[in-house]
């Protein structure tokens, strides 16, 4: 008996399957739909890039507003700035000035009764001892001293004859002179002194004023 094959082998096919169909597409119209994509894509570019420039144009526009207000803000906080530093400068200087003055015042102040002793040291010299050393000692220191004064900017007030004024005079008195104006300085008692436009010390004075009714009906 002839032998039978071990297993089960699979029978194989006796045909053979069909191969499948490939239907091949049609790429005519291929390079036609890119070109018109490519064109409505352009279309759309062209289309959107106006209203893009407008958008740059105006946001330009507002940033340059904007940069503008801000260079403004600068410039005005700029010029306060310098005004308060010129007004700050002069401020000092005055102040500076003002101090300057005031010192000097205050020593001349101080000057002024040694000077009132010459004078009065002056005025006792007897007639026979004006020509005395001592006496021309006194009368010299006494010239130098007022030149000094005079160089600073300093000037006497307080002369007879001079119109009384309230700022630079003190009266002390008001006496009948009918050989006088009335308002007038009479006599001076202690010269005053003006520095600039600062008052030193005033001068005091005598006012002339009107004759007695006798004296001037007998006038008359």
């Amino acid at each position: 008996m002839p032998q039978q094959p071990f297993g089960n082998p699979q029978q194989q096919p006796d045909y053979t399957p069909a191969e499948e169909q490939v239907v091949p597409q049609d790429v005519s119209d291929q390079p036609t739909m890119r070109t018109e994509a490519v064109n409505s894509q352009q279309v759309q570019a062209q289309q959107a890039m106006p209203g893009n420039e407008e958008g740059d144009v105006a946001t330009l526009e507002r940033e340059l507003t904007e940069a503008q207000r801000q260079a403004g803000e600068y410039l005005s906080m700029t010029q306060r700035l310098q005004a308060d530093f010129i007004n700050y400068k002069r401020r000092v200087t005055q102040e500076q000035s003002e101090g300057r003055l005031q010192a000097q015042a205050q020593i001349i102040e101080h000057i002024l009764p040694v000077l009132d002793d010459l004078g009065r040291a002056l005025m006792a010299v007897p007639p026979e001892l004006t020509q005395h050393p001592w006496a021309q000692g006194i009368q010299l220191t006494s010239r130098q001293l007022v030149s000094a004064l005079q160089q600073l900017g300093v000037r006497q007030v307080g002369m007879p004859g001079e119109l009384f004024n309230p700022h630079w005079h003190e009266a002390l008195m008001k006496e009948p002179r009918p050989d006088l104006p009335e308002g007038t300085v009479a006599q001076v008692y202690r010269p005053g002194y003006v520095f600039g436009e600062r008052v030193i010390r005033p001068a005091q004075v005598t006012v002339a004023g009107p004759a007695p009714s006798g004296e001037q009906n007998a006038n008359q």
